[in-house]
């Protein structure tokens, strides 16, 4: 399978969110098939489900399960193939294991951002409201098979790592709702930087005139991203100062703040440039905190160290 930037995406998402849990394989591969499989989860501990933490897409996880995600409305041939991939893990399973019995098969979740009354039909797909909420659709038992029609999700902290997968301003709006997360939340950094990650590709890809959707690049603004983060970390210091009635306050919360905003550069230059030397580091470290906001917003632009290099010469 090609790896485009959304499927890439898909396999550095899901397993952000499912590490800490069970053991999680992004592209498996299924032994004599060309083929393979977006994201397997097998979890080891209890898998949360509450908003705060994983919520719907944590009850999805509560048994193994295979997560094929498409970015464009899922076809009928799509879904032919993902289950191909299920009857063929299926057997696999049984093969390691004669007694496993019905119950204990892994299930397969299609999610797309929408999908068809003629495809649930097809397939004989049916809403389960009641148990599930909206935007939940469970095939014939046999299938062991739910389709997530992502747009239909209603919009709460339930489902926000769902609605993340979806596109338009279904993601537009999840992201805003990732960045208003708590700056604790220990999956908020990290989806941060995978989502910048991902707008590197497409700019990357729209330069190289690649066929990419307009939506794919304007969900939303990374200025908004950083400004916002930065505007966070200021109120937070200046509360703490009004607490504690002292200057020196302020004065460690916004370097807490900009410690942690290098933080997050560094990864995403790592991620998208490669290591750097210890000299680049430091010269880096070493900007103030609107340079720093700065950065972040022309990373996107840089493809090579010697981008970086010539900004650093410029702003430094």
């Amino acid at each position: 399978m090609t790896i485009f930037p959304h499927d890439q995406f898909v396999k550095e998402y899901l397993p952000e969110l499912f590490k800490n849990y069970g053991i999680v394989i992004a592209g498996e591969n299924l032994s004599g098939e060309m083929r393979e499989i977006d994201v397997l989860f097998i979890p080891q501990k209890p898998v949360p489900t509450t908003p705060e933490t994983l919520g719907l897409l944590g009850k999805l996880a509560q048994k193994t399960s295979l997560f094929e995600v498409f970015r464009n409305p899922v076809t009928s041939n799509q879904i032919r193939s993902c289950l191909a991939k299920l009857f063929d893990f299926h057997a696999k399973k049984i093969r390691e294991n004669q007694s496993l019995k019905e119950e204990e098969l892994p299930l397969l979740w299609i999610l797309s951002p929408t999908v068809s009354d003629r495809i649930l039909d097809l397939f004989g797909a049916k809403l389960e409201a009641d148990n599930w909420g909206n935007g939940l659709y469970f095939c014939s038992s046999g299938f062991k098979t739910g389709i997530v029609v992502i747009h239909q999700l209603p919009v709460n902290s339930e489902t926000l790592w769902l609605r993340l997968l979806g596109r338009g301003k279904v993601q537009e709006k999840a992201i805003s709702e990732l960045q208003q997360l708590p700056i604790n939340d220990p999956h908020r950094d990290n989806v941060i930087e995978l989502v910048y990650g991902l707008f590197a590709m497409l700019q990357a890809n729209k330069r190289d005139k690649t066929d990419i959707k307009e939506d794919d690049i304007t969900m939303v603004s990374l200025r908004e991203i950083f400004r916002e983060r930065l505007a966070e970390e200021a109120e937070k210091a200046s509360q703490q100062s009004l607490q504690d009635g002292l200057q020196q306050g302020l004065q460690q919360g916004l370097q807490q703040g900009l410690e942690l905003e290098i933080s997050l550069i560094m990864r995403l230059i790592k991620r998208k440039l490669g290591d750097i030397s210890n000299e680049i580091e430091t010269r880096i470290r070493s900007l103030n905190i609107k340079k720093i906001e700065t950065l972040g917003e022309d990373l996107l632009d840089f493809n090579s160290h010697q981008d970086l290099l010539d900004w650093l010469e410029k702003n430094q």
